[in-house]
């Protein structure tokens, strides 16, 4: 029950990324913005979230993650209310950043209590594998959600839909969650090791290639397409259902053959699913995305849960919100840097060049996923980490 709290923070973080996308033309139309607007909308969210990711992550370790998750629970549904009845683009800009701080406290908490819940590693990896399962579960929800609530209610609907998961979760959280064992009041500095580096930076590239295309995709779909943004949602359902499915599968083949693996296989999947890009032309449909969304999707699957143990499992546990607060700043700073760039290349669906945009980012992702797998087999250990007796995996 506790893990499945937790699953609920990683969960409304996410959806928070994609559910807004699908709603950037209608604040677009309402609140008379441009791209830029467009993309500050998401920006802010994300810069405010990986800004703050490192600091909040340490300060779980010393006062306890309970403490921080319920306050982030907390000021995500206070920020969600203010985004929801924002009045132009410069406060609905602003809001969104108190969301992302919200959003910071409650992250690095949701892993550095799972980290702290599961001490064996292989009841930890297979728990990280849910965690990022329900992160992940997010990403088709927030398309199809933002799709329908735009349609029927307005963009406004999709920061509001947050408010009665919140009003359920915060009271059972404060329940459930266990107080801290021993908040650490002084800790020395870690050794960071080759892996921890190598798989975090790994995490980052991960997050640029993934979410920039993301949101091309969702331009290109609603607005060089014309499609609605319900319809865009389920549009983008090749690459959201495998990175949801795959999360569990991935943290249990990572318990048992290490993450190299399944890292590599997420990498080398990902590259081929941004070459795919080639494949759009000035005049193509919707079928010739779906190979970027395939190989994006399955990519991701993979290489989630395995990025996420790697990096927790590269420091003692007593450093595990510091661990968290790296991986997940990783991700999410270099995340915000790809939707800039992505966007910056590709320019307005409209123009002439959004097309030769695309072409030129599909061998900028392919190079990126390439430099992630060399790094991958140049610092990331290979080993298992379940025990040969299996006692402990009958236990969990």
């Amino acid at each position: 029950m506790v893990l499945a709290v937790l699953c609920v923070g990683i969960f409304l973080i996410q959806l928070d990324v994609t559910v807004v996308n699908v709603a950037l033309p209608a604040v677009r139309m309402d609140l008379q913005t441009g791209l830029a607007g467009q993309q500050w909308v998401v920006d802010s969210y994300m810069l405010a979230l990986a800004g703050l990711l490192l600091l909040c992550g340490m300060l779980g370790d010393r006062i306890g993650h309970r403490r921080v998750v319920l306050a982030g629970l907390s000021v995500f549904g206070l920020a969600s209310l203010a985004c929801g009845a924002a009045p132009s683009i410069g406060l609905l800009v602003a809001w969104r950043a108190v969301q992302g701080v919200g959003a910071a406290l409650l992250l690095p908490g949701t892993l550095a209590l799972i980290t702290s819940l599961y001490s064996d590693a292989a009841a930890r990896a297979r728990a990280m594998g849910l965690w990022a399962g329900a992160g992940a579960l997010a990403l088709p929800s927030g398309p199809l959600l933002g799709g329908a609530l735009v349609n029927a209610l307005g963009w406004r609907a999709v920061f509001l839909v947050n408010l009665p998961v919140i009003a359920v979760a915060l009271p059972v959280a404060y329940r459930l969650i266990p107080s801290a064992r021993q908040p650490v009041s002084h800790l020395r500095r870690p050794r960071l090791t080759v892996g921890f580096l190598g798989s975090n930076l790994v995490a980052g590239l991960m997050n640029l290639v993934g979410l920039g295309t993301v949101l091309v995709m969702t331009l290109y779909l609603q607005e060089r397409l014309g499609h609605s943004a319900l319809r865009a949602g389920l549009e983008m359902l090749p690459l959201f259902v495998p990175l949801a499915v795959l999360g569990p599968v991935a943290g249990r083949v990572t318990a048992r053959v290490g993450p190299r693996l399944p890292m590599s296989v997420g990498l080398l999947l990902g590259g081929l699913g941004s070459v795919c890009l080639l494949l759009v032309g000035a005049h193509s449909g919707y079928a010739a995305v779906v190979p970027v969304e395939l190989g994006l999707g399955l990519g991701m699957g993979f290489l989630t849960a395995a990025v996420v143990s790697a990096a927790i499992g590269s420091l003692p546990p007593q450093y595990a919100g510091l661990a968290s607060g790296v991986n997940n700043t990783a991700r999410q700073a270099v995340g915000a840097l790809g939707i800039g760039l992505y966007g910056a290349v590709a320019g307005r669906p409209t123009d002439e060049g959004f097309i030769r945009g695309l072409h030129q980012l599909a061998w900028i992702g392919a190079g990126l996923w390439l430099l992630g797998l060399v790094v991958t087999w140049v610092t990331v250990e290979s080993a298992g980490v379940d025990r040969p007796d299996g006692a402990e995996d009958r236990r969990a």
